[in-house]
């Protein structure tokens, strides 16, 4: 005998079913923060007060032949300056009523504190990009057209005619240049591994380091523009770190959470950077 169609199912008790939410949030996801460290820093200089940074400039020296029974020949300099102006001054607030903090299954104040620390640490990171992007005397690579090696030799090439050291060189790319090195076979390869058995770009996914120049990829940088440059090529000043503040509010009957930060930047030296296009 059949029972008909009269069954208790999920429709008609679906008021039955609680909605279960999930021990932990969804953070939005985050760029990769990869600039501030690998730029020259003057935040010592500026803790205490000021508005500026005056960095001194040291030109080099000429040597003269000496010839017997004379003199020796001066140099004559006359040195410069490059002024770092601190004019950046940003923040990220929140506030938390009470009746919304008091019904989240969440802790609030953490997890937005973290997020307004990170909004801070990414305008950090994109204002150093926009000004290297802005700055740079080197250029090159077309728009549209992958990197390659000789593209990348180039840049090393402009850094080395500069005289920049050695050392502390950097290429900042985008995700699709940070592809296009996985491409190219140079970079990657050695038999799918690397020196003494090392794991390289083959199966890690990560480039590390090319022609002396460790490699980063970032989703902050301009546009179709990448970055090989050295240290010095620019610098900042961190005068007030990011730094978190919470205040009650009792007119709102909330807390407000508030992230700021003060800086300022300035190339130091164009031609220790070169803008990449792909």
């Amino acid at each position: 005998m059949a029972l008909g169609t009269n069954h208790l199912t999920g429709t008609t008790h679906d008021t039955w079913a609680p909605n279960i939410w999930a021990s932990e949030t969804l953070k939005a996801r985050e760029s990769n923060l990869v600039l501030a460290p690998l730029v020259k820093r003057y935040d010592r200089d500026i803790k205490s007060k000021g508005q500026t940074v005056e960095i001194p400039n040291l030109s080099n020296l000429t040597a003269y032949a000496k010839a017997a029974n004379t003199q020796v020949t001066l140099n004559a300099v006359t040195e410069t300056k490059t002024t770092l102006v601190i004019d950046q001054h940003w923040e990220s607030s929140v506030m938390i009523e009470d009746f919304a903090d008091a019904q989240s299954a969440y802790e609030m104040a953490a997890q937005y504190r973290e997020k307004a620390g990170y909004a801070i640490a990414e305008k950090i990171d994109n204002f150093i990009a926009v000004g290297m992007d802005a700055a740079f005397s080197g250029a090159v690579g077309v728009a549209a057209t992958p990197l390659t090696y000789a593209i990348i030799l180039d840049a090393k090439e402009l850094l080395d005619v500069a005289k920049a050291p050695m050392t502390e060189r950097y290429l900042v790319v985008e995700p699709h240049g940070h592809r296009e090195l996985l491409e190219i076979d140079e970079f990657v390869r050695y038999d799918a591994m690397g020196a003494s058995g090392q794991p390289s770009g083959f199966k890690t996914g990560k480039v590390g380091t090319v022609v002396g120049a460790e490699v980063f990829m970032s989703q902050n940088l301009v546009s179709t523009s990448h970055l090989y440059f050295h240290k010095e090529a620019y610098a900042i000043a961190m005068q007030k770190e990011p730094k978190f503040e919470m205040q009650r509010k009792t007119e709102y009957l909330g807390d407000l959470v508030v992230c700021q930060a003060l800086w300022g930047g300035t190339i130091l030296r164009a031609d220790h950077g070169v803008v990449v296009t792909s």
